[in-house]
């Protein structure tokens, strides 16, 4: 189909809808997703669309099917789609104004290598994904930006859309409808954890020393709940000297840990109390709950064994002993580090773990890890503990969320701090970047920086500081001896990964500028502000600035500046969603790895003006 025959086709049919308009919530839910799957696949380089004039697009697939749409293209190499746009072109030449997003992997499935029995269980990850979404869709539905920055901090996070790079970002194959509907973020259920007393001889337990195992109790119960837990307890005849009280996650205790653990509760190493406490609300991450009725208690993140975006949401068993040393290191750094203590920076430590391995698997060794990953607890600081009354705190990735007409909730922000769009990213950039950078640099230390693992605080809906978290998997450091890095415990570093520069890089790169900041200029670039000169160039002319301020302030730090360079040309494609594609859903027994494609145009450098 020649380009002026494609154009013309694309506006009669954006004047005429050739076919039934579905439920609006379905029909916005799965527009929305069959265009964030034409962006990402495009820009992992699955798919290639070819570029009409005036901003239409239009992709020919194998199949004898094509897809026709309206976008622009960002300095990532994105393609930002208007969902509305988008029709599909049958192999016998009939038009759908509403094509389904599961249709877009069963045209493409020549491009994606999908193999039929990746393809069919793709294609149910992807139905549960566009479950969840039409869930989101009905929850923000009608509220705008400004509702919905006014929510509490933990309730927005249920209005979040999830993971922007991975197609099917709320996949939980292994949940049902019943199981959504009480665990899931999107529908803000009260989870009441199940509680176990399990043997001390069996278990792993890590905290630090200036932390009671009454404060973990009181993450969840109160005084009167603690007091019921025990008479079970001790009504059992078990003792605190011989058993440890553990919170687990109701759906893991129903559907994981009564058969796989059957062994250890018949012979009385595993106890079920029964369930107590106050009602626990799901973060983003599902597996990760805060303490609705008094949210400054410790965050409790438990086991799910669901596939979920990229892997089995279990807890690793070797990070336990090493957790609590770490997390308290780093709050040790952003305490007494002039930069990242004049910054404010929080780390949300993780005092405390807990693992109980399966004697059974144990003995598989390349059994699949979430067999190994089964049952454990892991409790961190909850970030309403450590701001001030007049601070709120959200999840970086609510920046680039839109409400239910479309705008971006960071236009909200800007809109009501009283700052232009140039000083309110100063500070954004200055309360989180230049933190991040500097721990890189200075200690060696990658932290894979996503929307759930950074946590912007805002004063008067200005950036005044960050807190980071996730430091069991998700903390990386350098293979080089760091006299920095000598404070940390030798067993913390055994057990820590240990990458070269130009890996570990990454977790800032990919984990933060390609995962974080490429979303939020669009939204900045794509309307509104965009209009009053604010693009993408002065976007990251603007990171670059800041970047190299700090950097001209360090100037102890320049050899390692050049070893964590950010401004060279190329820098990593890494692309999540083609590693599903491959890999498929067998299983395995190390998390699977990501792809790389061609190498990306480093927007740094494209827009690098040496600072005087």
């Amino acid at each position: 189909m020649n380009q002026a025959v494609t154009q013309s086709l694309l506006k009669s049919l954006r004047k005429s809808p050739l076919k039934t308009k579905p439920s609006s919530f379905w029909l916005q839910a799965n527009q929305r997703l069959l265009a964030k799957s034409l962006s990402e696949l495009s820009w992992e380089e699955a798919i290639s669309p070819l570029e009409l004039d005036n901003g239409d697009f239009t992709l020919e697939l194998q199949s004898g099917t094509s897809y026709q749409f309206a976008a622009w293209r960002t300095v990532w190499d994105q393609l930002i789609i208007d969902p509305a746009s988008i029709i599909r072109t049958g192999p016998d030449g009939q038009c759908s104004s509403f094509p389904d997003v599961s249709q877009l992997f069963i045209d493409a499935r020549t491009e994606l290598h999908l193999t039929s029995v990746i393809l069919a269980n793709f294609l149910e990850e992807l139905a549960n994904t566009l479950m969840a979404e039409v869930r989101v869709q009905q929850n923000y539905h009608q509220k705008t930006a400004a509702e919905l920055i006014d929510l509490t901090d933990d309730e927005l996070q249920c209005y979040l859309d999830g993971h922007p790079k991975v197609t099917v970002s709320k996949g939980r194959i292994g949940w049902g409808g019943n199981d959504y509907e009480a665990y899931a973020t999107e529908f803000l259920p009260d989870i009441q954890l199940e509680w176990l007393a399990v043997s001390r001889n069996h278990c792993q337990l890590s905290k630090i020393d200036d932390l009671s195992e009454q404060a973990l109790l009181s993450a969840v119960l109160d005084t009167e709940a603690q007091a019921k837990l025990l008479d079970v307890f001790h009504g059992m005849n078990l003792t605190a000297e011989a058993y440890f009280l553990l919170p687990v996650h109701p759906w893991q205790w129903q559907n994981k840990l009564v058969n796989l653990f059957a062994g250890e509760i018949a012979a009385g190493r595993i106890v079920h109390l029964g369930a107590f406490g106050d009602p626990m609300l799901p973060q983003q991450s599902l597996r990760t709950l805060s303490n609705r009725q008094r949210p400054k208690q410790l965050n409790i993140k438990l086991p799910l064994s669901i596939l979920n975006t990229s892997c089995y949401r279990g807890i690793p068993g070797q990070y336990i002993k090493a957790g609590p040393m770490i997390s308290r290191w780093l709050a040790n750094i952003v305490n007494t580090d002039p930069t990242l203590a004049n910054r404010g920076v929080i780390i949300l430590e993780e005092p405390a773990g807990a693992f109980y391995p399966n004697p059974i698997f144990t003995q598989v060794e390349d059994a699949p890890y979430r067999y190994h990953e089964m049952l454990g607890c892991i409790w961190r600081q909850s970030v309403h503990d450590k701001i001030k009354t007049s601070e709120r705190a959200v999840l970086i990735s609510t920046l680039f969320q839109r409400d239910g007409f479309n705008e971006p909730l960071i236009h909200e922000y800007i809109h009501r701090s009283g700052l232009s769009a140039r000083q309110w990213l100063t500070r954004l950039f200055n309360s989180v970047v230049i933190p991040l950078y500097h721990l890189l640099c200075k200690y060696g230390v990658g932290l894979v920086a996503h929307g759930q693992n950074v946590t912007v605080v805002l004063e008067h809906h200005q950036p005044v500081r960050v807190a980071l978290k996730d430091f069991q998997g998700d903390l990386r450091l350098i293979d080089q001896d760091f006299p920095e890095l000598e404070s940390l415990s030798d067993y913390a570093r055994s057990v820590t990964t240990r990458l070269p520069a130009e890996y570990l890089i990454h977790d800032l790169q990919t984990g933060h500028f390609v995962s974080v900041l490429r979303f939020i200029s669009a939204c900045l670039a794509e309307k509104g502000l965009a209009e009053k000169g604010f693009s993408e160039v002065d976007f990251y002319g603007l990171l670059g600035k800041q970047l190299q301020l700090y950097m001209k302030a360090h100037p102890e730090l320049n050899g390692r500046f050049k070893l964590f360079d950010l401004f060279q040309p190329e820098m990593a494609r890494v692309c999540l969603n083609r590693v599903r594609f491959k890999l498929g859903y067998g299983d395995a027994s190390e998390r699977p790895l990501p792809e790389l494609g061609t190498p990306l145009n480093n927007p740094l450098a494209t827009t690098f003006r040496e600072v005087p």
